[in-house]
Order: structure tokens, then C-alpha cells, then sequence
């Protein structure tokens, strides 16, 4: 009986011990859901913070006219998605490798995210009205209307070409360099200028190379290759053959050196005007902005036309600023045809002072708000190529991120819904711009540019930063 008694006790001790010890798991396990529960809902806070943080990092979307006017445009801007090359769609998609994937039910922050990263890098240059009427004065030039005297014909003519020597400028466009390019178009408009017409070529950038250790010697690179004189083809062409892509870009100091160059050329006598084409940014940490402030208010009073040669956003962003505080005009040029498109209309005023010099004229016969109205169908079709543009663009990319495996179908079709979206908004608020301009074309030429510069003119301080 004894014995009975201890293996029935040692029975019960067992059974106690294993209830205890699966009550014991039972409560583990609940401890170990209810921790991964936790670490799951810490993980999606934490994956939403992050993806919020990103987010806000990016610039909001542009919906009015205002907005997308002033917005900074793209790395893209102006290119065709589907023209780029396999290197940079490449790099286009290891931007958004650094997100979350897109799944089939993708929130919206992860859209808005994808949304605020395409339009960071496809926003196009939509165009500004007043940048149309710095148009209108190039075109009404020599009009006795136009209140401002430097756009008055004087006795005088003269013509600064300010021209990047950079290493950048070596870059090939349609095959050719763009150096050589630049060199072409300045020499078929040296050659078109009419006799007493003066003509000077200054370089920067032209030494050295893009390294660290030529950086000195490339900043200081900035030389008057043809003095202030009537073209001469030899002597011109032979101060070009010289001259050969290479360094930094010292931007401000060219603009500082040009109004000593011109310093003896007064604005009473002489109308002086100077084309500054570059391809990028200073990068000898000077200060274009603040020379071109200078250039205005010096007793030169030169007309400052910059041309951006197939220049990227950011080189864009300061060209624009460098123009404004010279009181002077922005262009953009891709190619060759665009370049010599913008030295063609400096040969249309040469020609202008001619006619007014043999007195074959004696202002100049347009009208500055009919230049103004005949301007306003080509400023609706700048705008309306513009959003053309992200129409085809953003698709081409939504394709590769798909293509990668980066985004769903499901996401893809959310985003390109989005994308149809701003196009029909951009497409009214071009409508409406172009009547609002139509209305203002109907008030004098001073209070409707007044009105335009109001609403649409970033102020230099805005856009240099």
C-alpha cells in the first residue's frame, strides 16, 4: 500500500507540474504576441514618421498659375523622358530604390510621396508673363514709348559677348561640342553687324581643368580676347580658335570685368548691350547676383541678356536671378538652332539702329501693347508644351518604376489618375491666363506691366535663394 501511495503522489506532483508548466508557456506566448503586437505597431509608427519626414522634405505640389510659375523646375525639365539615356533612367529609378515599395494598397502618404519626388524631377519651366514683356521691349526697341532710356537708340552701338569657357562646355549636343557651337554662333553674328556697330568678346573658365588643384588658376581665368572695335573676321576668329572648354566657372568676376570693359562706353552717347551665355552655376564662389547689381546701377547702363545654354534647373535658377538683378532678360537655348535664334534678335535691333542712324526711320513704327498682344498666343503655347510635357513624361516614368518592380499596378494607375488630374488643371489655368492677359493688354503698356510684375515676378532675393 505504501508503495501505491508514493507512486500515486509522484503521479499527482507530476500532473501539477506539468499544468503549471503549460500555463506558464500559455502565459509566454501571450507575453511574446502581445511584444511582437507591439514591436509591429511601433515598426508601422515608425515607418510612417520616416516616410512623413521624407515627405516634408519635398516641395508641396504646384496648383495655381502663381505656384507653378515661381516653382523650381525639375533636373528633367525640358527633356524627353523616354530620350534619356540608360544611365540616367537608371539613376532616375534608384532615387525611389530608397522607398518603401509600392503595393497594391499603398497609403496615401506613400503616394504623396511618389508624387512630390516625380514632380521634383519632371516640373517643367512653365512660363512667366512677365518674362513676356521683357520680350516686348527687345521687340519694341528703339520705341520713344518705352520709358526706359537704355532701350532708346544712341549714337552709339556696342555689343559685349560674355561666353563660358568651362569644362562643361565640352559636353556634345546633336555632335558637335557645345564650345564649338557657341564659337559658330558668334561669328555669324559678329559677321551680320552693321558698319560702326562695335563688337567685344570677354572668356572666363578657360584654364586650367575641372580639378581641385586647377581651381585657382581657372577662377582666375577671365580675359578680354577682342577689344571693344568693328568686327573683324580674322582677328576674331583667331581669338576664338584659342579658346577651348576647360576649368571652373567664375561668373561673378566676368560680370565684374565687364563693366570695366565697357566703363569708357557712357549710356548718354551709347547704347550698350551685352550677351552673357553660360551653361551653369558660379563655382568660384563668387557672387553673380550681387556684380549683376552693380552692372545695373553703373552710368553703362547696359541691356544684360542671359542665355542659359542647355543649362540645368539649378544653373537656371541663378541665370534667372543673375538676369533680374541686372534688369536685364532670360532666355533658354537647348541647341544650336535655339542660340543663334537668340543672336538673331540682337541682329534685328543692330539692324533697327542702322535703319535709325541713315534716318530711314526715325522711331521705331510698333506699338508696345500691340508687341504685347501679338506676344500673348506664343506665351499660351509655351505654357501649354510646358504641361504637354509632364504629360508624357510622367507616364514614361511610372512605366520603369512598374517595370522594376517598385510600384503595383494598382499604385501606378493611382499616380497616373494624378497626373491626369494637374493636366487638366494646368490646362485651364492656361486658359485663364491667357484672357487675364488679354484683359490687361487693354490697359496702358506701364500699368499692365506694373500689374504683372505684382502677381508673377519673383523679387531677386526669393529666386537667389
Amino acid at each position: 500500500m505504501r508503495i501505491k501511495s508514493y507512486v500515486l503522489a509522484i503521479i499527482l506532483l507530476l500532473g501539477i507540474s506539468v499544468i503549471a508548466a503549460c500555463s506558464e508557456k500559455k502565459e509566454s506566448d501571450t507575453a511574446e504576441k502581445n511584444v511582437l503586437v507591439e514591436q509591429e505597431e511601433s515598426d508601422e509608427e515608425s515607418d510612417s514618421a520616416s516616410i512623413q519626414e521624407l515627405i516634408v522634405e519635398l516641395p508641396e505640389p504646384s496648383t495655381t498659375a502663381e505656384e507653378l510659375i515661381n516653382a523650381e523646375p525639375g533636373e528633367y525639365s525640358g527633356k524627353k523622358f523616354v530620350d534619356l539615356t540608360v544611365e540616367e533612367k537608371n539613376e532616375v529609378v534608384s532615387l525611389f530604390k530608397e522607398f518603401p515599395k509600392l503595393g497594391e494598397e499603398p497609403t496615401e502618404e506613400e503616394i504623396e510621396l511618389y508624387w512630390r519626388k516625380m514632380l521634383s524631377l519632371l516640373h517643367e519651366d512653365y512660363p512667366n508673363p512677365a518674362e513676356a514683356l521683357d520680350v516686348v521691349k527687345i521687340e519694341s526697341f528703339g520705341s520713344p514709348e518705352l520709358e526706359d532710356e537704355r532701350f532708346h537708340f544712341k549714337e552709339q552701338l556696342n555689343v559685349q559677348i560674355i561666353l563660358d569657357a568651362s569644362g562643361s562646355m565640352g559636353n556634345v549636343i546633336d555632335g558637335k561640342t557645345m564650345m564649338n557651337i557657341a564659337k559658330e554662333s558668334i561669328m555669324e553674328f559678329a559677321a551680320s553687324l552693321p558698319e560702326g556697330a562695335n563688337i567685344a568678346l570677354r572668356v572666363y573658365g578657360h584654364k586650367g581643368t575641372g580639378k581641385e588643384k586647377d581651381k585657382e588658376l581657372s577662377c582666375s581665368s577671365n580675359e578680354l580676347i577682342y577689344n571693344m572695335q568693328a568686327y573683324e573676321q580674322n582677328a576674331l576668329q583667331q581669338a576664338l580658335s584659342g579658346v577651348n572648354p576647360a576649368g571652373w566657372t567664375p561668373l561673378a568676376s566676368a560680370l565684374e570685368q565687364a563693366k570695366h570693359d565697357l566703363s569708357q562706353y557712357k549710356s548718354e552717347s551709347n547704347t550698350n548691350i551685352i550677351y552673357l551665355v553660360s551653361d551653369g552655376i558660379e563655382t568660384c564662389n563668387g557672387d553673380p547676383v550681387a556684380k549683376a547689381k552693380e552692372l545695373a546701377a553703373s552710368n553703362i547702363q547696359p541691356i544684360v541678356n542671359v542665355i542659359g545654354f542647355d543649362v540645368d534647373s539649378k544653373g537656371q535658377q541663378q541665370l534667372k536671378a543673375v538676369a533680374e538683378a541686372a534688369k536685364g532678360i532670360y532666355e533658354n537655348a537647348r541647341n544650336a538652332a535655339d542660340l543663334k535664334q537668340q543672336f538673331q534678335k540682337a541682329k534685328d535691333i543692330a539692324d533697327k539702329w542702322q535703319q535709325w542712324k541713315e534716318k530711314a526711320i526715325n522711331t521705331a513704327n510698333s506699338n508696345k501693347l500691340d508687341q504685347f498682344l501679338k506676344n500673348i498666343p506664343a506665351y499660351h503655347i509655351e505654357w501649354m508644351d510646358a504641361n504637354g510635357n509632364e504629360w508624357e513624361n510622367i507616364p514614361e516614368l511610372l512605366r520603369l518604376l512598374q517595370d522594376e518592380g517598385q510600384i503595383s499596378k494598382a499604385a501606378y494607375q493611382i499616380l497616373y489618375d494624378k497626373k491626369k488630374e494637374r493636366f487638366n488643371n494646368n490646362m485651364e489655368l492656361g486658359k485663364q491666363l491667357e484672357k487675364d492677359l488679354q484683359a490687361l493688354a487693354e490697359k496702358n503698356f506701364e500699368d499692365a506691366e506694373k500689374e504683372i510684375n505684382e502677381i508673377y515676378r519673383n523679387n531677386v532675393e526669393n529666386t537667389d535663394q
